[in-house]
């Protein structure tokens, strides 16, 4: 497994932000980095799930779109690409945000010199309430808070990703979205209206306490026995493309040449 150096962690932060496999990885070791260095961050497991299921729905999304082009639907083969663009530009911006201020709360916990970084003033609130009152439960959903706001108007009700936003409102009405998939334990958890900010909180919520709280160490033997491609196939599930087979960053830049640009500014959410 990749091993975290927090004098360089920041740094790296381009290069692991680079696909959803780079940061899938970068979420699990830097949980590595905190069992090994307690007290563990277990949102830290939890995003490196959420983030190991978006990419197998943009595994499934190109194979779906290479169908549908091969019928002649190129409206729906283009719907599919902009819901791919949206899953990609959310799991960058989460990664963006997320790694930022938790590498410098862990600094600062190592004793590292303090650096400055860009953080909502929700998060930083709720960091500063975890270092001074503890609460693991309740740092998870705050960070569960912060996240689902950063990307709600940059993301989710971004312009740009409309056609592919009405496309997963369409799966969701038609009663064919998947529930997301845990390798241990049976909860069957569903967002079911991902367009609304609250339903998408709610899921973070049940995900920690279904899946992650009771099931971690688990979990973590899984993912680490498991390296993320992508793929169904990594948990005996439908093969399919990787990530980086799926989706090259250049197919993603040739779509839209802004989706890895940096975060825009939220003055709704600061």
């Amino acid at each position: 497994m990749d091993t975290i150096d927090l004098g360089r962690a920041l740094d790296e932060i381009e290069a692991r932000n680079r696909d959803n496999l780079t940061r899938t990885a970068s979420y699990l070791a830097l949980y590595a980095w905190t069992r090994a260095h307690p007290p563990e961050l277990p949102w830290l497991l939890m995003a490196h799930l959420v983030s190991r299921n978006t990419g197998y729905l943009l595994g499934d999304l190109a194979t779906r779109a290479v169908e549908r082009r091969a019928s002649g639907d190129e409206g729906t083969a283009g719907a599919i690409e902009s819901l791919a663009l949206l899953l990609e530009r959310g799991n960058r911006v989460i990664f963006d945000d997320a790694w930022r201020h938790v590498v410098a709360h862990l600094r600062r916990r190592a004793g590292l010199a303090d650096v400055e970084v860009r953080a909502s003033a929700w998060v930083r609130a709720a960091w500063e309430r975890y270092e001074r009152e503890g609460g693991e439960r309740r740092l998870v959903l705050d960070l569960v808070h912060n996240e689902q706001n950063v990307i709600e108007r940059r993301v989710v009700h971004h312009p740009r990703f409309a056609p592919g936003l009405r496309l997963l409102q369409l799966i969701e009405a038609s009663g064919r979205e998947r529930p997301l998939h845990f390798p241990v334990g049976e909860a069957a958890i569903t967002v079911g209206g991902f367009a609304e900010l609250e339903r998408r909180i709610l899921a973070g919520r049940r995900i920690f306490d279904e899946v992650v709280a009771p099931r971690r160490d688990d979990l973590f033997a899984w993912a680490q026995a498991h390296p993320h491609t992508g793929s169904r196939a990594v948990y005996g599930g439908r093969p399919g493309p990787s990530v980086p087979e799926a989706w090259p960053a250049e197919r993603l830049v040739a779509l839209d040449p802004t989706i890895h640009e940096p975060l825009e500014d939220d003055p709704l959410f600061p």
